[in-house]
């Protein structure tokens, strides 16, 4: 008869299972939050420069908004989306994606849409400002009337 000798390798991720240190997931995401929480001025301060940008080089009382380039808005927009995630309750960022799709709608078609462009920079400007205190169904009714903007095509009626 012959004896079997089993041999099992350390597992270094049981190991690190079974020792104590380290964080409690709580206490990891609890440092995350106040982590992500310091970014939150710089955020709004970077998404207000860009509204900023956006109304003095697209919106109703620029003089040179014709000679600007639809890259250029979309741009600016995606700058917005990228640091909305503070005002998810406002409104802001699904008012600044529709826009996105908007300066994309206008670049296939090659003409701009100056009065969907103002529709949405007034829109952006009020839910930046007084979005989160507006009631649900009013922010709903007007997110959904920005979206029916930018989708509609530069040839429908």
């Amino acid at each position: 008869m012959s004896v079997v000798r089993k041999f099992r390798p350390p597992n270094r991720l049981a190991r690190l299972i079974k020792d104590r240190g380290g964080l409690m997931a709580k206490d990891a995401i609890a440092a995350a939050e106040l982590g992500v929480e310091g970014l939150r001025d710089v955020s709004l301060a970077a998404l207000d420069a860009a509204l900023t940008e956006i109304e003095a080089r697209f919106g109703p009382t620029s003089a040179t908004r014709d000679a600007e380039s639809f890259e250029t808005l979309y741009a600016l927009t995606l700058r917005m989306i990228d640091v909305s995630m503070f005002v998810t309750d406002s409104g802001v960022d699904q008012a600044a994606i529709s826009l996105a799709a908007l300066a994309d709608s206008c670049m296939e078609a090659g003409v701009w849409r100056w009065d969907a462009v103002d529709v949405h920079l007034h829109a952006l400007r009020l839910l930046r400002s007084v979005g989160a205190s507006l009631p649900e169904a009013d922010r709903q009714a007007m997110l959904e009337g920005l979206y029916k903007v930018s989708h509609r095509k530069a040839d429908e009626a």
